[in-house]
């Protein structure tokens, strides 16, 4: 009885410490396809190909004729070039031309940070549809960029590669600005319910709906800011000498000027959203500039009213969430610190980008499933026909020798090729270590009522 009561009791230890990481050691992450542009959001067709866009690598702007500055980038140079794509990835894992030689805006000369093709979804008729982001004050679209494409969702004819405008964000934001502050607009990702797309605007910090039966845009709603006082944030050295980096410039409304002179905002960043379980919509944020670690919220949204909760918070550059089969919730983050301490201003990579997957259960309780292991910089995550999870890694970084991909993460509980991958929170490893503690206590009190007993009878 006393063997049985420690070997269970030591086994259950061994499953909160040990047995915990090899899990994590039998986790899989491969990859599917590479040398991408800047890989964004996909979504699976009937044959099982995977239609993936490719934000680009921008290109020189016509000399610079055709260049804004960036928003988030401390204005360094976005220029244009007909460097973005969609490809098909077929299930063997060749990659075809889809809409080639589209507009792309990017930083110079890096190509990062590009915007463009951003997502593509097909809907449950197998009708394509097609988002294109823009990144920038949308008033420079049609004259300095001189791309009226950016910045729109489109339905798409497959037979003829043709284009049908359902909206444009990029015009809605430069006329109504819905959240009060600075004119950007930059169009991420989408979903769908029944005929309504369900657009996060990244740069608007807005979410629309829009009808797909040729309706325009039927709601839009702000997502909720969440202000942190500029004393409590961490922000980047600035060079030495520089003491007013905005050059004298005024803020942008609903910006404050931090101790160090960088401009602060409140404001929310959508960027992933998917429909949940419930049909409430479920939208990723990544947060502002300086991108405090664990203050990104992921929200719960009506579809009618497009009101929001939070549905979770304390997470860092959330990029994309998805549902597996049985309602749990899965979020990406893009980079597990603040992005600037990882990518100078103009993409230059100096420390990690690694990022990392969580699963937040029914019951609120987060595991991370992935952390680094070649997961860097990764945005949009969806369950695949296979019931294994897929991203863009690499997603800001253009095709080279550290260029995007498309990868694929393998969770499935007793694969042949991953097995499990549940790697326990701290919380859930002290949890587990309690309940072994509780386990072994009542087994001793049942021990010594069973040998009371026997006392007694004799």
């Amino acid at each position: 009885m006393k063997f049985k009561s420690f070997a269970l009791t030591f086994f259950s230890i061994c499953v909160a410490t040990t047995c915990g990481t090899e899990a994590a050691k039998a986790a899989s992450l491969s990859v599917v396809a590479d040398g991408l542009n800047n890989p964004r959001n996909f979504d699976w067709a009937s044959d099982g190909s995977i239609y993936l866009t490719e934000s680009g690598a921008g290109g020189d702007g016509n000399g610079g004729a055709n260049c804004i500055p960036s928003p988030s980038a401390q204005y360094i140079p976005l220029c244009s070039g007909k460097t973005g794509s969609v490809v098909k990835i077929t299930p063997d894992g060749q990659k075809q031309a889809v809409l080639p030689n589209l507009t792309s805006i990017a930083l110079v000369p890096s190509g990062e940070q590009a915007a463009g093709p951003a997502d593509w979804k097909f809907d449950s008729k197998g009708n394509a549809y097609f988002l294109v982001g823009l990144a920038g004050d949308p008033n420079n679209r049609d004259t300095v960029l001189q791309s009226p494409d950016l910045g729109k969702l489109y339905k798409v004819d497959l037979s003829t590669g043709s284009l049908t405008t359902l909206a444009d964000f990029a015009q809605y934001e430069a006329k109504n600005n819905p959240d009060g502050t600075d004119l950007i607009s930059n169009p991420y990702a989408f979903t769908i319910k029944g005929d309504t797309a369900y657009v996060v605007d990244g740069g608007g910090n807005s979410i629309y709906s829009v009808d797909l039966n040729g309706g325009g845009i039927k709601n839009v709603a702000a997502l909720p800011e969440k202000p942190i006082s500029p004393n409590k944030l961490q922000f980047p050295t600035l060079p030495e000498g520089i003491t007013d980096p905005t050059g004298g410039a005024e803020p942008p409304p609903g910006y404050t000027i931090a101790p160090n002179g960088l401009p602060v905002s409140n404001q929310s960043v959508p960027t992933g959203i998917t429909v949940a379980p419930d049909g409430s919509l479920t939208v990723s944020e990544y947060t502002y500039f300086p991108y405090p670690e664990n203050e990104a919220r992921i929200f719960k949204v009506d579809p009618d009213t497009l009101q929001t909760q939070v549905l979770a918070d304390g997470f860092t550059q959330l990029t994309g969430v998805t549902y597996d089969s049985d309602g749990n919730l899965y979020a990406l983050q893009h980079i597990n610190q603040s992005e600037w301490k990882a990518i100078q201003q103009g993409g230059v990579i100096t420390g990690d980008v690694s990022g990392s997957i969580t699963k937040i259960g029914k019951d609120g309780t987060r595991e991370t499933i992935w952390s680094g292991n070649g997961l860097e910089a990764a945005s949009g995550l969806f369950f695949g026909p296979d019931g294994n999870l897929y991203t863009s890694n690499r997603s800001r970084l253009v095709a080279g020798e550290r260029g995007g991909q498309l990868v694929k993460v393998d969770i499935k509980s007793g694969s042949t090729s991953g097995g499990a991958t549940k790697v326990p929170e701290p919380a859930s490893v002290i949890g587990l270590l309690l309940a072994t503690a509780v386990g072994a206590k009542a087994m001793k009190r049942k021990h010594q009522e069973e040998l009371l007993a026997k006392v007694e009878t004799f």
